[in-house]
């Protein structure tokens, strides 16, 4: 039974359905016309740096004779018909051209695929399943974003599901300067589902809805009108937009490739995405370095698994917030994350009373030592940060050979300018540190300070140069954080 969808909503989504121009002529055979965006991500920002090594452009592609032609597509066309789909999978030319871009000249971005889907296909599963919809839909996410939960396309499309601003917000996903559920595996899909159901019940066909999802209903209309009344996707094929005729072809290439991709010789790459993971409500404000440090599970990870928080702050404060962990440290966490947060909190409060202001003149002509005592999640660079110093120089004052510490292990972290100078001349340090440190002003982070107001301290001083002084990303400081004064 078809759902009716409110007249507000159809008008939105008419709306919101901007047409794209393509070339294109009636009555011409299928064609893959414009390869979808998720193919560039191997090459561009929409895929994380340390994944780029997997992708090689493409394998030298050699014209297949008229014999090998009819044998690929007796071949691909017998494995489709093999297949179960609620989802029509009609075979043509264009789904062949889709199939051996997948398994043979893009089959590096398959491998990638294939690991990361063990990870998301399950997330996405189960929401499409709660929903009632066909679960080969969650092969849409491969042709939209390469399964990359953080692609941001040209036209700022975001996330699995490649969402635009308005169209995200319409189908409820928070966006604002810190969160954008388009980015949340979870919320997205459920985003996702619900405008599916909306297009299904506009059309009464699978094929057509997912056209949609593509171009918007807008140009599916167009097309249908032009196409004399007709509502079958392959018959109103030449009125579409082309970008729109080569997405349903490589929703049914994606299918295939994840049902065949041992039969074409591709394996799953490495990828480090913890598989046993847990969901965990957080009602307060705090950082994923902070959550970092506190559940001593690393910031890669905290960060691949919660990729909504974009500027690596948890908003607690005003509503409870969900975060993804490791299975274990979400059990641990949800257990003790008071106790966990008081311990915390308890460190950094004895760390500043250990670590008064110190004005210009005591910096200028004085050395302060501070012993420092590492606590779970801790690496050398990170005390180093806090402290404005170089790992280096830790290691040195400490006689350490390695960047290997540990929890309860007390360093010596030396301040001021002597410490520079002298490190300096043992040569631990480089000319543009001691540059740096020697002079320099301090001020040390109080409960309530905000950087526009350290900056109204201190005359000609603005917030943009403390925030590169102390290679700040964003205007977030804690009580107890040493700030350089430039």
């Amino acid at each position: 039974m078809r759902r009716p969808i409110p007249l507000l909503l159809l008008l939105l989504l008419t709306t919101l359905a901007t047409p794209r121009a393509f070339g294109q002529s009636e009555g011409e055979e299928p064609d893959l016309g414009r390869l979808p965006e998720s193919f560039d991500m191997a090459l561009d920002s929409l895929l994380n740096a340390r994944y780029k090594e997997y992708y090689s452009l493409s394998k030298p592609h050699r014209q297949a004779s008229k014999r090998e032609l009819e044998s690929k597509d007796q071949l691909y066309r017998d494995r489709l018909a093999q297949m179960e789909s609620a989802i029509p999978l009609t075979y043509n030319p264009a789904v062949r051209e889709a199939i051996d871009l997948y398994v043979n000249r893009r089959s590096n971005l398959m491998s990638l695929m294939l690991s990361r889907a063990t990870y998301y296909f399950p997330i996405i599963e189960e929401e499409l399943d709660r929903q009632g919809l066909p679960l080969e839909l969650k092969y849409l996410a491969i042709v939209e974003s390469a399964l990359n939960p953080t692609a941001v396309s040209r036209m700022g499309a975001t996330g699995f599901w490649q969402f635009m601003l308005r169209t995200g917000k319409i189908y409820g996903l928070t966006i604002n300067s810190v969160v954008d559920e388009r980015m949340d595996p979870r919320k997205s899909t459920r985003a996702m589902c619900e405008y599916f159901k909306d297009m299904y019940a506009l059309y009464g066909d699978w094929m057509l809805a997912i056209a949609a999802y593509n171009c918007g209903p807008g140009n599916i209309n167009k097309a249908i009108r032009r196409s004399g009344g007709k509502r079958d996707f392959w018959e109103i094929f030449p009125y579409l937009p082309r970008e729109t005729r080569s997405y349903v072809p490589f929703f049914i290439a994606a299918f295939y490739s994840m049902e065949y991709y041992r039969e074409h010789d591709i394996r799953p790459s490495a990828i480090h995405i913890p598989i046993a993971t847990d969901t965990v409500h957080l009602a307060r404000r705090c950082t994923t370095r902070e959550l970092a440090e506190i559940t001593s599970v690393s910031l890669d990870t905290i960060e691949l698994l919660n990729p909504m928080y974009k500027k690596g702050i948890i908003p607690g404060n005003q509503q409870s917030q969900v975060i993804v962990l490791p299975a274990q440290a979400a059990i641990d966490f949800a257990s003790n994350k008071e106790k966990y947060f008081a311990s915390h909190h308890k460190s950094e409060a004895k760390e500043k009373d250990s670590a008064p202001d110190i004005d210009e003149a005591q910096t200028a002509d004085s050395e302060r030592e501070v012993t420092y005592r590492v606590r779970r999640g801790d690496s050398l660079g990170s005390i180093a940060r806090r402290y404005h110093v170089t790992t280096a120089q830790i290691k040195a004052w400490n006689g350490l050979r390695s960047n290997t510490i540990h929890p309860g292990q007390k360093l010596v972290i030396r301040t001021g300018a002597k410490a520079s100078v002298s490190t300096a001349k043992s040569g631990t340090a480089s000319k543009k540190s001691n540059t740096r440190q020697h002079g320099a002003r301090y001020y040390t982070v109080k409960r309530g300070d905000t950087l526009s107001g350290i900056a109204s301290k201190y005359r000609g001083v603005t917030v943009s140069q403390i925030k590169r002084a102390n290679n700040l990303r964003s205007n977030n400081i804690r009580p107890g954080q040493r700030l350089v004064i430039p």
